[in-house]
């Protein structure tokens, strides 16, 4: 066997033997990767005045549920603790995001709870600039600068209503 098959082989051997898998970078010690902190599983949280009972259907890593908007609803995601927010990405059902656009729905970030600031996925000249934007009829996405953030909030305006499947927000940890 020649020696740089024999060192492959080893690596594998030794990765395999600890448990570890030669494509599995998340444990690897020091190595960061991109976490969902909208997960209830991760300690978020959702909240809401309009249908309260299914808001944190927005957060359960289950496609199958959702949390219905009325205009002018709001529901708010607390991670927990100020995260390094890097990209957001909504998902909405199909047949309620035929209604309405996306301007009809307003993304907004935290820190305090208080004090929000509107994503450019929402809004045109929102406070946060998204350096990659993606919209389609049922998923709207931001990559941005990482930003400081504990709550997002979002709201159905205009009249509009939707059925908000789950929103993921991505941290480097």
């Amino acid at each position: 066997m020649k020696p740089a098959l024999s060192l492959i082989a080893a690596l594998a051997f030794v990765l395999s033997a600890c448990g570890g898998s030669s494509s599995d970078s998340s444990s690897i010690p020091g190595l960061k990767s991109d976490t969902n902190v909208a997960l209830l599983s991760r300690g978020a949280s959702a909240s809401s005045s309009h249908n309260s009972s299914d808001a944190n259907n927005l957060i359960d890593d289950n496609n199958n549920t959702y949390w219905t908007s009325a205009s002018g609803q709001k529901i708010v995601v607390d991670f927990g603790s100020v995260e390094k927010i890097k990209s957001i990405k909504l998902t909405r059902q199909a047949a309620s995001a035929a209604i309405g656009s996306n301007p009809d729905i307003l993304i907004e970030l935290s820190t305090n709870g208080s004090n929000y600031t509107a994503s450019n996925l929402s809004v045109v000249t929102g406070g946060i600039a998204c350096t990659n934007l993606t919209t389609s009829i049922t998923t709207m996405s931001c990559t941005m600068a990482e930003r400081d953030t504990r709550y997002i909030r979002i709201t159905s305006q205009n009249g509009k209503a939707y059925d908000f499947i789950e929103l993921e927000a991505l941290a480097t940890k």
